[in-house]
């Protein structure tokens, strides 16, 4: 190796000064922006000492949970005294206003910590390069040391370390314990659906559950009875409605807490008993935490932005997202399955991170449509093999109104009162199997059967 080229020191390490400035920017003029920076970013990945200063401000505004915007972060600075060592309002100014899109704060901080490792590493060859040139040096030192710094590096990047199976073990009992101590409460989030929640012990954070059935089965009816029992029994719940408006969802739930018939709320042809029953499940919601978002064309990273900051602010244990075709997937050209694959992949990753269940709505293909009994089965999933396999539990409706004969769909009456199956597909960790509902579609709302009626 050229010795000259070796002991070359005049050229700047590797930095990005314009991401360093793009992602201080978009964290003063966006929460959001500024959540996914601090998950990544360590004050020493900043090349500049004025940015890390700014950066390091920053940081502390938001451990104190501190709303975070130049005017607060120009404050934080006076106090600490750095103000006209970072370029006080005017640099910070030129800052928010040179942050044209916010919303690339994940891919500048990238670039930062990208450059940062990379001088991390030259400046840990150069003391491997130095100590190699000492005399009394011993190779098997050397290599040791040399490994060291390279590993401590590359561990910088992992989210997180391997767990010690007896500590994993320690906390399966601790769980098994409260199990125990919870007089046969729902170990889960309920569905307000005594046999469906026998089957699956209600809904469980980190899991990813599709809900999937052929155009006007009930999908969205369904999804909205769970978010409303998961309401109703404390927890708190997300609803992302691509495709109907927050009004008309509203509509939906009146219609099924108060028992009003759907036909009369759109024409408001109503008596003075549904007037009182109107208001009565109006006052039932007061204490819930539910909030309905109907952006459409929404992305995972836009949902999970907005989640993390209602889990921040209000908690969050359930989110609804109708529907999975709906959304950005952020593809260009014809591979549509691919997409999916990356959403639903993005959805489950979404789940574990915010430690909460999601309720994923789909479409199915057409293919149930040619079998005898129309019954859906996991490889009538459309558009992606990737949404059963990404799934811990997968539940198939189908309403038994739906079809006049094994050919003919059926004239549907809204008004009788029938049956629904639920069809639990799949269920990593526990049984398959059917569940039957009333469905009442008058209200578009399920219940529970009377055993009775059930056969039990």
């Amino acid at each position: 190796m050229d010795e000259e080229r070796v002991n070359d020191y005049n050229v700047q390490p590797p930095c990005d000064i314009e991401a360093e400035k793009a992602v201080l920017g978009s964290m003063m003029k966006d929460a959001d922006a500024a959540a996914d920076a601090v998950d990544r970013l360590k004050k020493e990945d900043f090349y500049l000492k004025e940015h890390q200063e700014i950066y390091d401000t920053i940081l502390d505004l938001h451990r104190k949970n501190i709303g975070i915007d130049i005017t607060t972060t120009y404050s934080a600075l006076c106090e600490r005294k750095v103000q006209e060592l970072v370029g006080g309002m005017t640099y910070l100014g030129r800052l928010v206003n040179d942050a044209i899109v916010p919303s690339n704060a994940r891919y500048y901080a990238d670039t930062v910590v990208a450059k940062s490792r990379m001088r991390s590493l030259i400046h840990e060859a150069d003391m491997i390069r130095s100590r190699a040139f000492e005399a009394e040096a011993d190779a098997e030192e050397i290599l040791d040391f040399a490994e060291q710094k390279i590993f401590e590096i590359a561990q910088r990047s992992q989210k997180r370390n391997y767990e010690d199976i007896n500590d994993v073990l320690v906390e399966n009992i601790k769980q098994i314990r409260e199990l125990e101590q919870n007089n046969g409460q729902l170990p889960g989030i309920t569905t307000g659906f005594r046999d469906l929640d026998r089957k699956l012990n209600g809904l469980h954070k980190t899991d990813l559950i599709i809900l999937a059935a052929r155009p006007g089965m009930g999908k969205t009816s369904f999804a909205l009875n769970v978010a409303q029992n998961a309401a109703m029994a404390g927890h708190a719940v997300m609803i992302f409605s691509m495709e109907m408006s927050a009004t008309q969802l509203g509509q939906r739930m009146l219609a099924m807490s108060a028992c009003v018939d759907m036909e009369k709320l759109k024409t408001g042809n109503l008596t003075s008993d549904d007037w009182i029953a109107l208001s009565d499940a109006q006052d039932s919601y007061e204490n819930c935490t539910l909030f309905i978002d109907d952006t459409s064309d929404l992305s995972v990273m836009e949902m999970k932005n907005k989640c993390r900051r209602m889990k921040a602010e209000k908690g969050l244990d359930l989110i609804v997202v109708d529907y999975l075709q709906l959304m950005n997937m952020g593809y260009k050209g014809d591979n549509l399955v691919a997409a999916i694959g990356q959403v639903t992949r993005n959805l489950k990753v979404m789940a574990k991170e915010l430690d909460v269940a999601i309720i994923l709505l789909s479409q199915l293909s057409r293919a149930s449509e040619q079998r005898a009994n129309h019954r859906p089965q996991l490889s009538d999933l459309r558009d992606s093999g990737s949404i059963e396999q990404d799934a811990d539990i997968v539940i198939f409706l189908r309403r038994d109104d739906y079809y006049e004969t094994d050919d003919d769909a059926a004239k549907i009456n809204s008004g009788a009162n029938l049956t629904c199956d639920v069809d639990i597909a799949k269920h990593r960790s526990g049984p398959t199997g059917l569940v039957k509902l009333a469905w009442i579609g008058r209200y578009t709302k399920f219940g529970n059967l009377a055993h009775a009626f059930d056969g039990e």
